[in-house]
Order: structure tokens, then C-alpha cells, then sequence
């Protein structure tokens, strides 16, 4: 059904005709109609308001039906017109379609059957096809994708703005002429070469090319035109900006990883021998020498855990390239056991599964599970549950300060903390495209949600 009201314009030389046409489709079929008696009234009356429809008698005096529509097409080339005509031959339907009308029907049938609800079909068929028409040519018209109709043989039929603009000229230029004679040569024959595939196999091709230095993403979809069979509808992305911050996302993966080769070796090696001989070294039996080999002893077992967070963050900052089916239940309840939880106790309130890097999700629920129970003193029940496009983690200890800059790097409020778990937890939702916020808890406590989040149930 056509949404919005429909305004029509009835025309008939025949005053009773008319006026009882248009009072039947207002009244009966929700039509707002308007009657006129002549041709030159109807143009008279499309000049002052808008109409969706025409629907006119064949015969009339001073101007017919036909001579009325194609004066109607010299200013407006689409408005939806239907022909009432009391000749049912074929001279009358092959003149009608050649001039371009939406419908036609019989005007006895409609007079003296009284089928004004078949004309009221009619009318509305045309006009949701017509609205249809134009939002489909808007669309096309203010997309940034360049979208243009092209025949089997390279010429455009029909070319937007973008592509327009692409090529330094107006859309009018563009029709009619051939793709090899607006554009690069060899871009031009690539994009003609699948153009013929695509309308020879009935399916799309798709071609990926740089021209000028862009790259476009072009799509050739074979489509039947009322102009020419034999088209496509060529729709071509420029995709620069998506290649170039792919390229810049491998770059920051390959410094990452030599970063992460850095630390492993350049720092894990001389610590490694610094514990080492330690373990060779003799307790002494002083007090105070002791105290301070503990102390050294300490402080490397701290690096180790620093250096262990560095690499992970680094590790996780990659980018998730090929993610897997994943459920909360099982990786939240794998992480609770990497973790020194004391007597914290763990619920999960979801069997919903997520699409992620199975290891990198665990590091998510172990450094936010970590989080709850080295910040909290008394025993807290951690809670796992989902969202509409994630999911949660909550405790029911002592919160966070809202204004605590807790994702960033170093921050904690733990004597024994990195300050780098929830900057992991950060780089490791970014690497999926989620989203990390922290709230308070429905007892008070710390929530972290994980937002935009492919969930599969």
C-alpha cells in the first residue's frame, strides 16, 4: 500500500464524468482527487498544484488524451498518467505505450461497471511504483559511490553525481558516451571486460583497482534496463581510506610484534640471569643482608610479572582477523581458573556465545577477574552476564571512583598491581571492535561492559 496520501487529477470533457470520478475515488478509495473538463485545464491546474497522478479520458475536443500527456512530458518527463480510452484496439494501446503511459483502461468498464476500485488499484499501483522510482533515483543520485548504467559495450546510460565528479564533469556529459573515452584506458577496459562477464554469466563481478592513486571496490550487477537489455548497474566504492588504515594496522602489528620480540629477549635474558644467580648465592645469616637479598629477589619476580603484562599487552593489540565461535559460559569459567581468586567466588548468568580470538577473550575475563580480587579486602562474588550487544562483568565489592583513569597504562590502586590488566583489557577489546565502559553495580560494586560484540545464540 502507498503510504502518504495520493493526489489525483481527473480529466474528462464530460462535467458529470469527471465530477463523479473524482468524488467516488476521494470518498470511497481515500484518493484525493481533483475533476477538470479540458486539456488546457489540466495544465492549468498541474502549473498551480502538485499532483501524484493524472488519469484522463482518450477522446476529448481541442486536445486528447495523448497530445495532453505529451505536453504534460515536456515539463515533467515521469508524473504517472493513465488513459481511459473507449477504443480497447491495439492502434489505441501501441500509440498509448509509445507515449508513455503508466495504464490504461476502458472507460465503459469503468462507467458502466462502476469498477472505480479497479481504477483506484491502478492509480495506486502507478504511484508506489513512481515514489518507489524516485527514491531509488535519490538514493543513486546523493551516494558517495560512484553508480552508473552501462551497456554491454561500454557506453553509459545513466551516470550520479559521484561518478560525475570522479571524472571532472556533469552527469549529463557522461551519457551516451563510452567508459574507454572518459576515464583511464585500461581501468576503462577492465571495468568493460566485467561488464560483459557479469551480463554473459547473469551473476556480479566484482573488481578490486587503483586509478590515479585511489583504489575502488566496483561491483557490475546485471540488471534488465527499460532502455537496453544488455546493462549493469555499476556501483564503485573508493576504498582508500579503508586500505590505507588496513596498511597502517599491519604496520602497527609488525611494530608490535618486534616490540613484543624486544622485551622477550632483550629484557627477559639478563633477568633470567639475574634470578639465576640469586638461586646460586648462599642465604646469608645476617639479618640485614638477607633483608636486602629478599628484597632483590622480589623486585625480579616483580619485573618477570611486568615484563610477562608488557608482552601480553603488546600481543593483544593486534588486530582480530579471523575470530571464532566462542562461549561465555566455557571462557569465563577457563579464565576464573588462571586467576588466584582466594575464596571469590564466580556466576555466570549467560550460555550466549560470542564470535572472538578464544585466547585473547580469556585474557579479557582473567585481568577483569584479577582486577575485582586484588581491589577488593573482604570475599566477592564476580558475576558474568549479557548485554543486548555484549556482555558484563560485575562484582559486588567496593567500586571504582568513576572519574579513575582505569584504563590507562599504569594505573592502579594495588600495591601489587601493574596498572596494566585493564590496559590489556582495553587493547584487547579494540583489537575485536568492541567497546570497554565501567559503571557501578547493582550492589555497588565495579561493572565493566564489553559493547559491540557479535553475539550468536
Amino acid at each position: 500500500m502507498v503510504k502518504g496520501k495520493i493526489r489525483a487529477l481527473v480529466v474528462d470533457d464530460s462535467e458529470f464524468f469527471a465530477q463523479m470520478t473524482a468524488e467516488t475515488l476521494t470518498e470511497e478509495h481515500d484518493i484525493d482527487s481533483v475533476a477538470v473538463h479540458s486539456g488546457q485545464g489540466a495544465l492549468d491546474k498541474l502549473a498551480e498544484e502538485d499532483f501524484d497522478c493524472v488519469v484522463s479520458d482518450y477522446e476529448m475536443p481541442e486536445m486528447n488524451g495523448l497530445e495532453l500527456l505529451r505536453t504534460i512530458r515536456e515539463d515533467d518527463p515521469t508524473l504517472p498518467f493513465i488513459l481511459l480510452t473507449g477504443r480497447g484496439d491495439e492502434e489505441t494501446a501501441s500509440k498509448a505505450i509509445a507515449v508513455g503511459v503508466a495504464d490504461y483502461l476502458l472507460k465503459l468498464e469503468v462507467v458502466e461497471d462502476k469498477q472505480y476500485g479497479r481504477l483506484a488499484n491502478r492509480i495506486q499501483s502507478v504511484v508506489e511504483q513512481d515514489r518507489t522510482r524516485k527514491k531509488f533515483e535519490s538514493l543513486v543520485a546523493n551516494s558517495p559511490d560512484g553508480i552508473a548504467q552501462v551497456t554491454d559495450g561500454g557506453v553509459l546510460l545513466s551516470a550520479n553525481s559521484a561518478i560525475a565528479d570522479r571524472l571532472g564533469t556533469e552527469t549529463a556529459e557522461l551519457e551516451g558516451e563510452r567508459l574507454t573515452d572518459v576515464m583511464d584506458t585500461e581501468a576503462a577496459r577492465r571495468r568493460v571486460a566485467a561488464v560483459r562477464r557479469a551480463i554473459d554469466t547473469g551473476e556480479a563481478e566484482v573488481i578490486e583497482e587503483a586509478v590515479d592513486g585511489r583504489h575502488y571496490h566496483t561491483q557490475c550487477i546485471p540488471v534488465e534496463s527499460h532502455r537496453q537489455r544488455n546493462t549493469v548497474q555499476l556501483v564503485s566504492r573508493d576504498v582508500t581510506d579503508q586500505i590505507q588504515r588496513q596498511r597502517e594496522l599491519e604496520r602497527q602489528n609488525e611494530r608490535l610484534e618486534q616490540f613484543a620480540g624486544v622485551v622477550s629477549h632483550d629484557l627477559r635474558n639478563p633477568l633470567n640471569v639475574a634470578e639465576s644467580a640469586i638461586e646460586l648465592l648462599e642465604w646469608p645469616d645476617d639479618d640485614e643482608d638477607a633483608e636486602l637479598l629478599s628484597k632483590v629477589d622480589r623486585s625480579l619476580d616483580r619485573m618477570g610479572e611486568i615484563i610477562e603484562d608488557v608482552l601480553k599487552l603488546a600481543r593483544d593489540g593486534q588486530t582480530v582477523d579471523d575470530p571464532e565461535e566462542v562461549g561465555l559460559d566455557a571462557i569465563a569459567t577457563e579464565a576464573w581458573a588462571w586467576v588466584e581468586t582466594d575464596d571469590a567466588a564466580l556466576s555466570v548468568a549467560t550460555d550466549a556465545s560470542i564470535r572472538a580470538d578464544p585466547n585473547r577473550a580469556q585474557d579479557v575475563f582473567a585481568n577483569l577477574f584479577r582486577n575485582a580480587v586484588e581491589h577488593n579486602d573482604e570475599r566477592v562474588t564476580v558475576t558474568v552476564g549479557r548485554l543486548a550487544d555484549g556482555f558484563y562483568v560485575a562484582d559486588d565489592g567496593s567500586g571504582i571512583d568513576e572519574d579513575a583513569g582505569v584504563f590507562q597504562m599504569g594505573h592502579s590502586t594495588s600495591r601489587d598491581g601493574t596498572g596494566i590488566g585493564l590496559a590489556i583489557v582495553m587493547q584487547v577489546a579494540q583489537a575485536h571492535g568492541w567497546t570497554v565502559t565501567h559503571t557501578e553495580s547493582e550492589s555497588g560494586g565495579a561493572r565493566f561492559e564489553i559493547t559491540g560484540v557479535e553475539i550468536l545464540d
